[in-house]
């Protein structure tokens, strides 16, 4: 663990406590808007450093569970992204359409699409296409190649989702919004800009220097 990764991640968590608009964008044709008012944020660094608390490693992530009716957009995944649900590095592009909190449309040619609607249709749950939590990653030692390293019942991917400057989207379950399911996705999104407010805070996917 990285002592100095708690007061980053803890003022991340407070830059989106504060935001009242999230916005995501990315030169794959990304355009997505989240209404933060109200999302409850939280962040990882990597240790506990008190009674009754829980972290995993490695840490450097801050996720955000948006309210009902808060999320709509497009959401393109690039090649080269990351799925960790499949635990492979996407082949092809996918463009997921976003309203009202939900994938309504899952547009693309090649295989990872498809194994995308195959898997949320098997559910049988409309809530399996909702939103789940937005964030992104904040840890410089996390490794993109990572998922490489190990077959897929060998890790989870969680060095994945710690990458610095990752967008973090996920669907599935999120309590805050009142839905339950258990379908979910984990998806780390590289090259993307966040802004809270207007300010970057990622920037064509690398973190502000604030947060870096």
């Amino acid at each position: 663990p990285d002592p100095a990764l708690m007061p980053k991640v803890k003022a991340a968590v407070k830059r989106c406590r504060a935001a009242r608009h999230m916005q995501v964008r990315s030169a794959a044709g990304t355009d997505l808007a989240i209404d933060m008012t109200g999302a409850v944020t939280v962040g990882v660094w990597g240790y506990c450093d008190r009674p009754g608390t829980v972290a995993h490693w490695p840490g450097g992530v801050v996720v955000s569970f948006p309210r009902a009716s808060t999320v709509n957009g497009v959401l393109v995944l690039d090649e080269g992204d990351i799925n960790l649900t499949f635990k492979r590095y996407l082949r092809s592009p996918v463009t997921l359409t976003i309203e009202d909190d939900h994938v309504t449309g899952i547009a693309g040619r090649g295989t990872e699409a498809e194994l995308m609607r195959r898997y949320l249709a098997a559910f049988g749950d409309r809530e399996a296409y909702a939103v789940s939590h937005v964030g992104f990653g904040m840890n410089p030692a996390a490794r993109y190649e990572a998922l490489t390293m190990y077959d897929q019942r060998e890790t989870n991917g969680t060095e994945l989702r710690a990458v610095a400057g990752n967008f973090l989207f996920s669907t599935g379950a999120n309590e805050f919004a009142g839905r339950f399911t258990e379908g979910h996705f984990d998806i780390p999104v590289m090259n993307c800009t966040i802004e809270l407010d207007g300010d970057a805070v990622v920037e064509e996917g690398r973190l502000a220097e604030e947060f870096a």
